[in-house]
């Protein structure tokens, strides 16, 4: 998970920095990536399936939504009032599964 990584990358080289061999502080950090790691999966495999409502006009725009989406880190998506932007953006991105690391 995203809010583990950073925690666990400093106990990572907190370890490999100290040259000692402590079995018991290497397992517990193996464990605590295991279980990152399963929440993950558990998430991952809980995503709802988005409903898109075919009636708003950001639905005919979704495929290239979403390639945009995927292509780049920022996409600004203009439209008008009512187009579905607020509400279908988010089940875009729930489909392309961003979101399952805790971003």
């Amino acid at each position: 998970m995203q809010r583990d990584r950073h925690r666990l990358t400093r106990q990572l080289q907190r370890l490999q920095s100290a040259g000692k061999k402590d079995e018991v502080e290497w397992i517990r950090l193996q464990s605590r990536i295991s279980a990152s790691a399963q929440f993950r999966l558990q998430r991952l495999e809980n995503i709802p399936v988005p409903e898109f409502s075919a009636d708003l006009p950001v639905n005919e725009k979704r495929a290239d939504i979403a390639k945009a989406i995927d292509a780049h880190q920022v996409i600004i998506v203009c439209g008008e009032t009512g187009s579905g932007k607020t509400t279908q953006l988010p089940q875009i991105c729930l489909d392309l599964k961003r979101g399952v690391s805790g971003l």
